[in-house]
C-alpha cells in the first residue's frame, strides 16, 4: 500500500480512537444518576499503570534505537550532500530542544493557573514530572480519575477540605469542585492549551516518518497513549462544572490535536523532500516522545519496588529492540 494512504487511515484511526474515548465518559455520565461513582469503575489503576509501563518502555526504544539513530543518518546525508561538515552533535541538541519546548508549554500552563487551587505538597503521592493534573476529589469522599499527560491516576479523598489541596507537588487543579465558573473555564482551557501543543507535536512524529513498518508501530504506540489520554480527559471534564457544549468542544479540540499534527508532519515532508526541515521536525517530535516517556509515565508508574511494573516496562523496550534488530528492519 502506498505510504500516503497509510498516512491518512492511520490519521483517521487516530481521530476516531480519541473521539471515541474522549467522548465515552461523557455519555456514562449523562446517563449515570451518579457520574463520578460510574465513571471512577472505568479505570483499574493497577493495569493502566502496567500498561502504561509497556507504553514508556515502548517509548524508550522508539526514541533511542529508531527515531535519534535515523534522525541523526538523515542529518548527516543531508550534510554530507551539501558538502557542509559539522562536528557538532546536532541531532541530539534538536531533540532536547523538542524535550525544553513541551515542558515549558506545560510550566506555563501551570503557572498561569489562578492562584489559590493546589498548592499543597504530599510525600506520599510525590510522583515528579513537573506537568499540572487535574485532581478531581469529589466532595464527598467519593473517588475520581486525575488526568495527568502521561498516564491515569486515581487519587483518593478524604472529603476534607484539606485533602482537596493535596495531591502531586506540582498543584494539582480542581475543574469544578469550590471554583467559580469563571476560573474552572479558565483552567480547563490552560489544560487543553497544553494538552493540544503535547498531541500535535505527537502527531508530527507519525507525519514525518518515511517507512511504512516504522509509521504502524509508532502510530501504534502514539495511538495507546493517547487513548489514554482522551479517556483522562474526558473524564476530568465530564465531573466538571462546564457546559455540555463546552465539555464536547474540549474533547473534540483534544482530539483533533493529533491529526493535525500528523498531517503538519506529512505536508512539510512532501514538501521538503525529505530534507533538513524534515530532519529537524523528526528531531523535535523525538524529544517530545522523550518528555513522554521519562516526565509522564515512567516518573509516575515506575515506583521504587514495583517489580511488576520494571518487567512491563522492559517487555516494552526488548519488543521494539528485537523487532529492530530483524534483517530489513
Amino acid at each position: 500500500m502506498d505510504l500516503i494512504a497509510v498516512q491518512l487511515l492511520t490519521l483517521t484511526a487516530l481521530l476516531v480512537s480519541c473521539h471515541v474515548f474522549s467522548l465515552l465518559p461523557l455519555v456514562l455520565a449523562w446517563r449515570a444518576s451518579k457520574p463520578s461513582s460510574a465513571l471512577s469503575n472505568i479505570l483499574r489503576p493497577n493495569v493502566l499503570g502496567k500498561v502504561n509501563c509497556f507504553v514508556g518502555g515502548v517509548f524508550l526504544a522508539t526514541c533511542f534505537l529508531h527515531l535519534l539513530a535515523e534522525t541523526r543518518e538523515d542529518i548527516e546525508a543531508t550534510f554530507q550532500r551539501d558538502r557542509i561538515v559539522v562536528e557538532y552533535p546536532i541531532t541530539e541538541l534538536v531533540a532536547c530542544i523538542g524535550f525544553f519546548i513541551v515542558h515549558l508549554v506545560e510550566t506555563l500552563t501551570h503557572r498561569c493557573l489562578p492562584h489559590g487551587h493546589g498548592h499543597g505538597h504530599s510525600p506520599s503521592q510525590d510522583v515528579g514530572g513537573g506537568q499540572p493534573s487535574c485532581n478531581l476529589v469529589g466532595e464527598e469522599g467519593t473517588t475520581r480519575p486525575s488526568a495527568r499527560y502521561g498516564a491515569i491516576q486515581l487519587d483518593k479523598g478524604t472529603g476534607n477540605p484539606s485533602a482537596q489541596g493535596t495531591g502531586s507537588p506540582n498543584s494539582p487543579v480542581d475543574l469544578h469542585d469550590n471554583a467559580p465558573s469563571g476560573g474552572g473555564n479558565l483552567q480547563t482551557l490552560l489544560l487543553l492549551i497544553a494538552l493540544t501543543v503535547h498531541g500535535t507535536f505527537e502527531g508530527v512524529a507519525i507525519g514525518v516518518q518515511t517507512k511504512q513498518s516504522a509509521l504502524l508501530w509508532l502510530f501504534f504506540v502514539v495511538a495507546l497513549h493517547k487513548s489514554f489520554l482522551a479517556l483522562s480527559l474526558g473524564m476530568s471534564v465530564a465531573t466538571g462544572n462546564l457546559s455540555l457544549p463546552l465539555k464536547v468542544v474540549t474533547c473534540v479540540v483534544f482530539s483533533l490535536s493529533g491529526p493535525v499534527g500528523q498531517g503538519i508532519g506529512l505536508l512539510v515532508t512532501d514538501a521538503d523532500g525529505g530534507g533538513l526541515a524534515t530532519d529537524i521536525l523528526q528531531g523535535l517530535a523525538t524529544g517530545t516522545l522523550l518528555h513522554v516517556a521519562f516526565m509522564e509515565v515512567l516518573s509516575k508508574e515506575l515506583k521504587p519496588g514495583d517489580l511488576l511494573g520494571l518487567l512491563c516496562c522492559v517487555i516494552g523496550f526488548s519488543i521494539l529492540a528485537g523487532l529492530t534488530a530483524l534483517p530489513g528492519s
